[in-house]
């Protein structure tokens, strides 16, 4: 049974955030039939999703290794957690929740963790690969009360599927992804994070990324302690085990629909290079794709100043007066 606040609502904002929002860099999108054949054997190196950024950095021939010897030498990835956790004195989350509310948004999603494995939150589980790779400050807690206190629903994203903390192979096709997804001690290790998330925000809506690494016994009691936790939660994409068994298993809100909108360029993470992407209509944003939560509009904020950019802030600005933004 879908909740009826997830019935009723319209726009959602999703908040994509992570240290790699901090050289905020990918390619331009090249057709495939112009790619050179070591993007074509690999195409995930090659994708203008600056999400992917440390995922491209394994590749020594891609763009974005390219660029980030050109602009960074040889400074790591894990470099720009310690940038992106000095950034956050400056942030202002109940500044973002009343942009939200502004816009007419009844709900934000905030990406707690994404693939690089990062926690938007102190966690009280350890990464044993990435020592203290987390915010100091709850980024996540903060993030719920602003939205709540506007009176929107908080909603929270985890990457399950692949955290390349746990398996660092470089990944250039869907296959590899899937080879990629860790074993061992990672699927108890993703099942006590997710589990405090729940007990910690009580997410009113939890979306996992990609696959679940564990079995469908995992998942199915994943799903009875969320719904124990927070019995009018939604799980918009629910943690589905690997095929054959995501075949046989049904689950509650694997029907839920959506559909996200870029903010800028073709990733969710804030590309300081990107063109403006598009915006929807302060009409077209009301109507939230029919109810059922769905219409996303992805914003992606700076990672060196904690800040929304001004071209998505003027994005949310339009859709607050009912206007229709500029092609």
């Amino acid at each position: 049974m879908t909740a009826s606040w997830w019935s009723r609502a319209g726009l959602g904002i999703f908040v994509h955030w992570t240290p790699a929002s901090v050289p905020a860099w990918a390619p331009s999108p090249v057709p495939p039939d112009r790619l050179p054949r070591a993007a074509r054997r690999a195409p995930l190196a090659w994708t203008p999703r600056p999400e992917w950024y440390e995922n491209g950095l394994r590749f020594p021939g891609s763009p974005v290794a390219a660029h980030h010897r050109a602009t960074y030498g040889d400074r790591p990835y894990a470099a720009f957690g310690g940038d992106f956790n000095d950034a956050l004195t400056g942030w202002d989350p109940a500044g973002w929740a009343r942009a939200f509310r502004a816009a007419g948004a009844d709900y934000a999603v905030l990406v707690a963790k994404h693939h690089d494995g990062f926690c938007l939150w102190p966690s009280a589980i350890p990464n044993p690969h990435r020592a203290r790779w987390h915010t100091r400050r709850d980024v996540i807690g903060e993030f719920a009360e602003a939205v709540r206190a506007e009176g929107l629903r908080l909603g929270i994203c985890y990457s399950a599927g692949l955290d390349w903390t746990f398996d660092a192979r470089p990944i250039g096709t869907g296959a590899h992804a899937l080879a990629a997804v860790p074993r061992g001690g990672y699927p108890a290790y993703a099942g006590a994070q997710l589990r405090e998330l729940i007990r910690r925000y009580r997410p009113d809506l939890l979306w996992n990324d990609t696959v679940w690494p564990g079995t469908d016994t995992d998942v199915r009691r994943l799903v009875d302690y969320y719904r124990f936790a927070v019995p009018r939660g939604v799980m918009n994409r629910p943690p589905i085990p690997f095929a054959p068994l995501r075949r046989s298993l049904r689950l509650p809100g694997a029907g839920a629909r959506y559909g996200i909108t870029p903010g800028e360029g073709r990733g969710a993470c804030y590309h300081r290079d990107a063109p403006s992407g598009p915006c929807p209509s302060g009409a077209d944003a009301a109507a939230g794709g029919g109810g059922g939560g769905g219409r996303l509009l992805a914003v992606g904020p700076r990672g060196e100043d904690a800040a929304l950019p001004g071209r998505q802030l003027q994005h949310l600005e339009r859709i607050a007066r009912g206007e229709r933004c500029p092609m």
